[in-house]
């Protein structure tokens, strides 16, 4: 029977791993892959890029473009390419920030039924979850969000060249295994306890877990659905920016070197 519990608590394991990262898995699935060559800050409407070769632009809410401090003369056709690359930026921040967001809240669900599944809603494991959600929720609100709740990005701070950091969400899978592994000796103890309530009917157990599963899943994939419907919007939004930003290079003085934003059109979406 020993084996058999082992095999249980590593397929729920599995479930938890899957439905608690959904969020990641909706994010990749997407058409375009997206990097920063550069650097990109952006607060209270001033979008500012450095370029390779040290220059910088700057573009404020109303589409004023200086290259290096002076104001730059633009035609018709080169405010309309400055215009449609800030407005296209000026979107694709939040739609990031609340994509981002609602992953959390989705892997937070899941955990939190997961293990309360698992081990009953009173657990000190739920404390550990919690305590990690609101360490989560906080780094990326202390990354992105001034003290007035105006956002503040700041490409120089990041650790990965994606379009936005990704090393919180390295952070949240590494100390989600960590509490995976030390909670197991409980996992184990809270099936075998479930196994004896039930009079040690391991085929009806094993039922009633999948049965739940299946529930579980099926209560998470229109989360999932959604969030992915939101990645699809950002990647086009994205697309925008970066064809302006190309016309922007090859027609203004001084943006030779303009290209913050390498996107790759058939690989996965990086964060």
């Amino acid at each position: 029977m020993s084996k058999k519990l082992l095999l249980s608590a590593a397929v729920a394991s599995a479930l938890f791993g899957g439905q608690a990262l959904a969020h990641n898995t909706s994010f990749q699935n997407n058409s375009c892959d997206i990097e920063l060559d550069g650097h990109i800050q952006y607060y209270q409407g001033d979008l500012t890029v450095k370029m390779d070769n040290g220059s910088v632009m700057t573009i404020d809410k109303f589409h004023n473009l200086t290259v290096n401090g002076r104001d730059v003369a633009l035609n018709s056709d080169q405010q309309k390419w400055v215009a449609e690359y800030y407005d296209n930026i000026d979107m694709a921040i939040p739609m990031t920030l609340t994509i981002a967001s609602e992953g959390l809240e989705i892997a937070n669900v899941a955990v939190t039924e997961v293990f309360s599944e698992l081990l009953g809603g009173d657990n000190e494991l739920d404390d550990d979850f919690q305590i990690l959600f609101t360490n989560l929720e906080t780094k990326l609100s202390d990354s992105f969000y001034d003290d007035a709740g105006n956002i503040r990005v700041d490409s120089t701070k990041f650790d990965e060249p994606g379009w936005f950091d990704e090393s919180w969400e390295q952070e949240f899978e590494a100390e989600l295994e960590s509490l995976i592994s030390e909670s197991m000796g409980r996992i184990l103890i809270a099936l075998g306890t479930q196994m004896l309530w039930e009079g040690g009917d391991m085929d009806e157990f094993e039922q009633r877990m999948e049965a739940w599963g299946e529930d579980l899943e099926f209560r998470l994939e229109s989360q999932a659905a959604a969030l992915e419907e939101k990645g699809n919007a950002l990647c086009k939004v994205l697309k925008k920016a970066d064809y302006a930003e190309s016309q922007m290079q090859a027609s203004i003085s001084g943006l030779d070197d303009l290209n913050l934003l390498d996107l790759d059109s058939h690989g996965e979406m990086k964060m």
